[in-house]
């Protein structure tokens, strides 16, 4: 009976390490589909990068996951459209197209100054 007992217990044992690395791999599974997700756009050294800053993070859900990748992702590598298009405003609202006129009044200022330095 104690035999029976020992044997059970070791078959159960082998099955619950089993089932945990079988959970270990589906989770690293999932984890390598989103982060193929989240990285989509990305360039190779980007993804790498972002690669080395994932390791520790952990797998708890794919939707917890997700949002850590996310998270990181936006912290390292902004998205340059929106930084673009504010650049593009503040420069059109600090340059302003001189008109004729004002290209007119310099010209003629300038040679207003070469003439008077020609003279003498």
């Amino acid at each position: 009976m104690v035999d029976k007992l020992d044997e059970m217990e070791g078959k159960l044992n082998e099955q619950i390490e089993k089932n945990v690395a079988l959970n270990r791999r589906l989770a690293e599974s999932s984890a390598d589909v989103v982060f193929g997700e989240v990285t989509e756009g990305l360039a190779t050294t980007q993804k790498e990068k972002l690669a080395t800053l994932v390791e520790n993070v952990e797998f708890e859900s794919e939707a917890d996951y997700r949002e850590k990748l996310v998270t990181l992702k936006e912290s390292y590598f902004p998205s340059n459209a929106g930084a673009q298009k504010d650049k593009s405003e503040n420069l059109s609202e600090e340059t302003s197209t001189p008109t004729y006129q004002d290209i007119s009044n310099t010209m003629e200022t300038y040679l207003q100054t070469l003439n008077r330095v020609s003279k003498k």
